[in-house]
């Protein structure tokens, strides 16, 4: 059978994803799978070898959509720390409105998964790049004045994707909503 055409493939990865982000990758069977993508087994297998290759595929795509809104957000309109202000801004909103305390797809993987080096090391580099996004706009606000001239925008942006991540976790464990707001504050704040 043919793979599904692209347009396909991200209806059905999109519908994988939030398979996965409720019930984890142990805890999604396929018949939760094939109900979710509206696929008969034999056909997502045909388009995706097996789950675990669903699962990946599914952690790519929202990887792409979380380094997207990061971009466009950090590379928007204002100050630097204006821009780390409202990304940090958007997750806590993002916290707020999980109802499910679903946290981020990434770490649970990250977490749910540490045998599946193939996995793990992707997962690597991908926080590499948020952490990347990260060090732009703090050698920006280093360059703009809003920072010191001897801050280290590496270090920071460390900081920065561990905060980013501690919100995720803080959300999934239940944590109050103005929990969240007050961690994001803190981190924007210690930067300077």
């Amino acid at each position: 059978m043919p793979r599904p055409a692209s347009y396909q493939r991200d209806q059905i990865l999109r519908r994988a994803i939030g398979v996965f982000w409720r019930r984890g990758y142990r805890g999604s069977s396929v018949k939760d799978l094939v109900a979710a993508t509206h696929l008969q087994p034999g056909s997502l297998y045909a388009a995706f070898d097996n789950k675990r290759s669903l699962f990946h595929a599914a952690v790519e795509c929202y990887f792409h959509d979380v380094l997207a809104l990061q971009q466009r957000i950090l590379r928007g309109e204002g100050t630097p720390l204006e821009r780390l202000g409202r990304f940090f801004h958007h997750l806590c909103r993002e916290c707020e409105q999980d109802d499910e305390a679903r946290g981020c797809l990434l770490v649970n993987a990250l977490l749910e998964a540490p045998e599946d080096h193939e996995l793990s090391d992707r997962l690597q580099a991908m926080f590499a790049e948020f952490e990347a996004e990260f060090v732009r706009v703090l050698e920006a606000a280093r360059d703009s004045g809003e920072l010191p001239v001897d801050s280290d925008p590496r270090a920071g942006a460390r900081f920065l994707l561990t905060g980013m991540y501690g919100l995720r976790v803080c959300q999934k464990v239940g944590a109050g909503n103005g929990h969240a707001r007050a961690v994001a504050e803190r981190l924007i704040e210690a930067l300077r």
